[in-house]
């Protein structure tokens, strides 16, 4: 096979041979939207829910490895049917609104354009703090807390 053929195969062909078969890093648009879990648990973080592909679970758990250290204990369902509700980049910034505001005790449910939050922060100013990134992280959800002051 002369080397233009080889770059036209490996260029057009396999992309759209993957597509065909649903091999994308992205579903189709008719796949419903399902749910994602975020939970903070001292320097734990759980991720839950359902993801349209093993690769759109793993897109998610790479964009929150790269914020911090802390475990990643992924319980993400792969081929569920249904796609995560928010992409890898809106998963990560919220994580990092609570990472950043030093919550330890954090847990997040976004399904259907809404996030509905929970957390232990230190005083008011901070649940205020922890309010408005949140809101800032993911301008399109409609966001429901219940935060509980220690302090």
């Amino acid at each position: 096979m002369q080397l233009p053929l080889r770059v036209f195969v490996c260029a057009l062909v396999v992309p759209a041979l993957l597509a065909a078969v649903g091999l994308v890093a992205h579903p189709a648009p008719g796949v419903p939207a399902g749910h994602l879990l975020l939970a903070v648990r001292s320097s734990e973080i759980v991720l839950a829910g359902t993801a349209a592909s093993p690769q759109e679970r793993q897109e998610v758990v790479d964009a929150v490895r790269a914020l911090t250290t802390y475990r990643i204990t992924d319980v993400i369902t792969s081929d569920a049917g249904e796609r995560l509700p928010v992409s890898p980049a809106v998963a990560a910034a919220l994580l990092g609104a609570v990472l950043d505001r030093d919550v330890t005790d954090f847990t997040g449910v976004v399904r259907a354009g809404h996030l509905t939050a929970s957390a232990r922060v230190a005083d008011p100013e901070h649940a205020g703090s922890l309010s408005d990134a949140l809101r800032s992280a993911a301008p399109g959800l409609r966001v429901d807390e219940d935060f509980t002051t220690t302090g």
